[in-house]
């Protein structure tokens, strides 16, 4: 076996092994409340989720689901881009600037946590599906002045043909005890509006993406 291997399979061993690992660890089902706030470039998050999650390998692992309350707001000339799948495909890009962003979505998001040493977690989530509403906003575009909102249906479909407004999450967290955490990490946002008129390429979709930096608190009731 390799150097790097058999470190890593020692590593692993460890986690699961060690007591302080776990420490008063809950097997079984959890119910989380979690309130999050994120800054990036021109944009600010402000998220509410419930996860309700299962605890494999004495709680080491947990795998969970729920709903994400998320609100994206943003400052003065925002960029955004086509978001169409084949324009992109066909190099037929557009850019257009949006101000005083303000949209909203509620979706189901999926996580993964691990529980590494004490109270030490890793994890990641990401939005699957949902509802997005917000802000109607006025732009133009060679000469065209026409407005652009958030699309009512947000979806994970992977790349250039995600639609709406989707976040994800990657994160480290500290529980004190087991009913309180402290979360920071990086956040990656997808922000989607669509105007009411074509604009060039009888394009309509613009999509905007930022990475974030967020702090978090988590209540486990």
């Amino acid at each position: 076996m390799a150097p790097v291997a058999r470190t890593t399979v020692a590593v692993l061993a460890l986690v699961l092994t060690t007591p302080g690992a776990a420490g008063a660890l809950e097997a079984g089902w959890t119910h989380d409340l979690d309130l999050a706030a994120g800054v990036g470039s021109g944009t600010v998050t402000v998220a509410l989720s419930e996860v309700s999650a299962f605890g494999l390998l004495d709680g080491r692992i947990r795998l969970g689901a729920g709903p994400r309350l998320l609100g994206v707001f943003g400052g003065d000339g925002l960029g955004f881009s086509t978001a169409d799948a084949d324009l992109i495909a066909a190099g037929r890009t557009q850019t257009i600037a949006v101000s005083g962003v303000g949209t909203g979505a509620l979706n189901l998001a999926i996580s993964m946590r691990v529980r590494v040493w004490a109270g030490l977690e890793l994890g990641a989530n990401i939005d699957v599906v949902g509802v997005g509403f917000g802000r109607t906003r006025p732009v133009s575009s060679g000469g065209v002045q026409t407005e652009a909102s958030p699309p009512t249906l947000n979806l994970l479909a992977f790349g250039r043909n995600d639609k709406g407004t989707l976040d994800s999450e990657f994160f480290a967290a500290w529980w004190f005890g087991e009913r309180v955490a402290v979360r920071v990490g990086a956040s990656h946002v997808v922000t989607e509006l669509v105007t009411r008129a074509p604009l060039q390429d009888g394009n309509d979709r613009f999509r905007r993406s930022t990475t974030l930096f967020f702090g978090a608190v988590t209540f486990r009731p």
